[in-house]
């Protein structure tokens, strides 16, 4: 069996995909990484469990750490499909200049709002600001 990422909802069962679309929102997918062979990540749930998929928008083989028995895809890896899904549309919109064009049309409020998001989320990005506004003093 292989999966398409752009419809993977038709193939798994509709309540895994509603609770893997949970995990995706909540931003337990966390580092979420493109390999030669395909797509890992981790999942931070009640535990931590570890997703590997093999394919990139086709999807041929899926394993998680998990203990889940009742069918071939569980929630954890439901949600990284969503996550490899957006990450796949991400990098589309990047090549396409889509997002530059974003930027530039972008309203400053929208643009702090999203710098402070990011950093408090990351020690790099956080380490950018102080550096680029030290410099500025």
């Amino acid at each position: 069996m292989s999966i398409h990422i752009d419809r993977f909802e038709d193939e798994i069962h509709l309540l895994l995909a509603e609770r893997g679309k949970e995990y995706f929102d909540a931003h337990q997918v966390l580092m979420l990484q493109e390999t030669t062979e395909g797509w890992t990540a981790v999942i931070e749930g009640k535990e931590t469990y570890q997703v590997i998929l093999q394919g990139h928008d086709v999807i041929t083989q899926w394993d998680c750490t998990c203990p889940f028995e009742h069918g071939p895809v569980c929630k954890h890896i439901a949600a990284v499909f969503y996550a490899v899904r957006e990450a796949i549309q991400i990098n589309i919109a990047n090549a396409s200049g889509e997002i530059d064009r974003w930027i530039d049309d972008v309203s400053p409020d929208v643009v702090r709002r999203i710098l402070k998001i990011e950093a408090r989320k990351h020690d790099d990005v956080r380490a950018a600001i102080y550096k680029e506004m030290k410099s500025e003093k």
